[in-house]
């Protein structure tokens, strides 16, 4: 039996094997060629977004190392490719975050310089201890499986630098040294992350550059000892050279693993700022040297005062200051004020009796007698001049006595008052208010009898030691609005250091302020911006509640003079 050759199916069977391959070829090269291209671009993506988020953190440190705040910063140690359903990826890229110190040296060093006339001496005492500031430097690296080239980066004296293997790129400016100003933070704390999620460095100042202290040249051209952790630092020596003002040098010293700025000598002193700026929650700030606020020599009666530092010259808070064995707490301007209570020889210390000299400032306390001559007054009227009062009224007018030197104000200086009238008046003249001591703040509110006849005009003067000021009391037709304090309450708010205190006022001026004051035990003063006065009895916040010992409150009318204040005990 013989059966017919049917060969009808072969060409289709054979056309689809033959389209099958190419499917599978596509395939394959989309697998070979297509995808590494796309993962190479997310990879880059991610490389360039790592680069702007270390742009974000360089920026962040130094803005705490200047206010004193904490700057948070996230960065995506890796990255994930896209899903695919026919094609595979390699493993999700993984990146390192780590701070790390230099193999040699690894503390910024100043060298050739010295503490310029312009400080106090203590301040040159300490320099002359020749400090160390140890730092370290963060650095990311990411294990890309497609992108060739990523560099590494590098964070360190404010440039971050882009390392790949055969150059080193600056991808940002330097702060270090500009107009005349070397300002250096040291970097502390520990970081140390791996993986593809994200990661959140918090820098945190240590201690703020609120200070600086003028250096000169000694012995040579000041030179800046940066250590580094880049591996080339020759090139990096290079690229800081590109960024420095003109007649600035920078050479790499390999044995020490640092990079050495050269500064040309000038006429003026350069300022130095220093900082300490941590990448974790440790680190603290210790007394160093203390100065003096204001003159050292000073009278019965006066106050004298002392900013305790640290290694960075930076205010020191809640440092204890020894004066003569009565002991003050620093506010947060690392500042501590003490009244002595006789002549002679008074010794503001830290650190113990018996420390460095550095550690110590000695006054010269005089008899009352000698007051007006060891200080400069400033006296002025708080009131605009000329100021109107209307008629049959007691209006309160504030005076502010302060050392002309220094600015602070002056707590119990003696201000003399005086009355001349005006040559066309009806010769009434009003009695004048006579002789009171200022308060805390320096501040002293004194009442002005006005008479009845509109239009009559006299100066009030107020003097204290060298200074005297006058303001020009015009007597009007205006009803005077009412002004009274009636009770304040002070309670703390439990959170914040803040005081929630409750006052009742009683004005009839609907343009009323209020202002809000705590006192502390050194004499500094929290004080809050004005706020209108709302329906009564009102409670608002002030700052102060671990330090103060007295709370304020003042009444002012719309245009900001003060007409009643009520001072009570805290807590």
């Amino acid at each position: 039996m013989r059966f017919s050759r049917d060969r009808r199916g072969q060409s289709v069977v054979v056309g689809t094997v033959i389209l099958f391959g190419f499917l599978v070829l596509a395939l394959g090269v989309y697998q070979v060629q297509v995808v590494p291209t796309e993962n190479a671009d997310v990879e880059y993506e991610h490389s360039q977004q790592v680069e702007d988020r270390f742009g974000d953190l360089r920026n962040g440190v130094l803005d705490a190392a200047a206010t004193g705040s904490t700057r948070s910063t996230q960065i995506r140690l890796g990255t994930r490719y896209s899903s695919r359903t026919f094609f595979v990826n390699p493993p999700p890229v993984s990146g390192s975050l780590t701070t790390v110190e230099s193999e040699g040296d690894s503390a910024i060093r100043i060298s050739n310089a010295t503490i310029g006339d312009a400080a106090h001496e203590n301040a040159r005492l300490f320099w002359n201890t020749d400090p160390a500031f140890e730092t370290r430097s963060l650095r990311y690296a990411a294990d890309y499986n497609e992108f060739r080239g990523a560099p590494r980066l590098t964070y360190e004296h404010s440039v971050v630098a882009a390392e790949f293997d055969d150059a080193v790129l600056l991808r940002s400016d330097q702060t270090a040294v500009a107009d005349g100003r070397i300002s250096l933070t040291a970097l502390t704390g520990s970081v140390s992350a791996n993986g593809v999620g994200r990661r959140s460095v918090d820098a945190r100042a240590v201690s703020a550059s609120d200070t600086t202290v003028p250096i000169v040249p000694d012995g040579g051209s000041i030179t800046l000892e940066l250590p580094t952790t880049v591996d080339d630092p020759a090139t990096l020596a290079t690229r800081w050279e590109e960024r420095l003002p003109a007649g600035a040098t920078a050479a790499a010293d390999e044995a020490s693993g640092t990079v050495r700025i050269t500064l040309p000598n000038g006429s003026d002193p350069y300022r130095l700022g220093l900082s300490e700026v941590s990448l974790d929650t440790t680190g603290t700030t210790e007394p160093a040297y203390v100065v003096s606020v204001g003159s050292e020599s000073a009278a019965l009666g006066e106050r004298v005062g002392v900013e305790v530092r640290d290694r960075y010259n930076n205010p020191v808070p809640d440092a204890t200051v020894s004066f003569g064995g009565a002991n003050r707490t620093t506010g947060d301007d690392g500042r501590a004020f003490f009244e002595p209570t006789a002549t002679g020889s008074l010794t503001a210390a830290i650190n113990g009796s018996a420390g460095p000299a550095y550690e110590s400032v000695t006054f010269d306390v005089g008899g009352d007698d000698g007051g007006p001559g060891s200080r400069t007054f400033d006296v002025e009227w708080d009131e605009p001049d000329p100021v109107a009062v209307p008629a049959g009224s007691d209006e309160p007018l504030g005076v502010t006595v302060s050392d002309r030197l220094s600015g602070e104000r002056i707590k119990g200086a003696t201000v003399d008052f005086s009355i001349a009238p005006r040559p066309d008046n009806d010769g009434f003249v009003p009695d004048p208010p006579g002789t009171d001591t200022t308060e805390v703040d320096g501040r002293i509110t004194v009442d002005v009898s006005a008479n009845d006849a509109v239009g009559d005009r006299f100066d009030l003067y107020a003097a204290t030691g060298d200074d005297a000021d006058s303001i020009l009391v015009e007597v009007t037709d205006e009803e005077a609005p009412t002004y009274e304090i009636l009770s304040v309450d002070p309670q703390s708010a439990g959170t914040g250091n803040n005081i929630d205190v409750t006052f009742d006022v009683d004005t009839s001026n609907p343009n009323a302020q209020v202002k809000l004051q705590s006192i502390s035990g050194n004499g500094k003063v929290e004080e809050t911006d004005f706020f209108p006065v709302e329906t009564q009895p009102q409670t608002e916040t002030v700052k102060g509640d671990n330090q103060a010992v007295e709370v304020r409150v003042i009444l002012y009318d719309g245009a900001g003079n003060e007409r009643d204040r009520q001072t009570v005990p805290y807590p």
